[in-house]
């Protein structure tokens, strides 16, 4: 699968560096233009490349990793029917008020379906400390998986979950879009790991 990245910071390095690895090719872009970008391409190899939004925009897959406000900084015809993931975390100290999130009246991951109308988008790869995702990775691999929640559109959630196998995790299924609020940043589900048994224990103490 080609797999587009908006954001080159940790999560970005660490994701796209474990998708190359089961056979993927990525192109990342940022805001600090394509040349910034060059270490972080030769550390990932010859199956990742710089490229420009509108390029990252043509992949099979789009993933966003960047800070929750600079999602909307991005043109909202960007990713019109592009499967989108929304790897992103809403942190009021550092993001802002966005009302509609604080008050739980939406997702956050629903605001960024709304800024990007045609896009179809699943939440997924926001719980876990990106330090930890290697290393969990291999004991998945080994046959000890982390289960991952994601949520949003059937489609799309169906090419998630079969990257998260190939990663070594066991993918939670939560629901829709609207459903990806139980585990966002403030929710005890944010920095949990857990097996599929324990994952879903949690869901259930909600």
């Amino acid at each position: 699968m080609k797999i587009g990245f908006v954001g080159a910071g940790h999560v970005t390095q660490v994701l796209a560096g474990l998708f190359i690895k089961v056979g993927h090719s990525v192109v990342l872009t940022n805001k600090h233009g394509l040349a910034k970008l060059q270490p972080v391409i030769e550390k990932l190899g010859p199956q990742a490349q710089a490229g420009s939004l509108a390029q990252v925009a043509q992949q099979e897959l789009v993933i966003l990793a960047v800070p929750f406000k600079a999602v909307f900084d991005l043109d909202s015809k960007l990713f019109a029917d592009s499967a989108l993931v929304d790897a992103t975390n809403y942190l009021p100290r550092r993001d802002g008020a966005y009302e509609e999130v604080q008050t739980h009246r939406l997702a956050s991951s629903q605001l960024v379906a709304k800024h990007f109308p045609g896009a179809r988008v699943v939440k997924a790869f926001n719980t876990l400390p990106v330090a930890n995702l290697n290393d969990l990775s291999q004991k998945g691999l080994a046959g000890n998986p982390t289960a991952l929640p994601l949520a949003g559109d059937a489609g799309v959630k169906l090419q998630v979950a079969g990257l998260m196998r190939q990663l070594g995790f066991t993918p939670y299924d939560v629901g829709d879009l609207a459903a990806s609020q139980k585990f966002q940043a403030d929710t005890p589900l944010f920095l949990f790991a857990s097996n599929e048994a324990g994952l879903k224990r949690k869901f259930a103490s909600l």
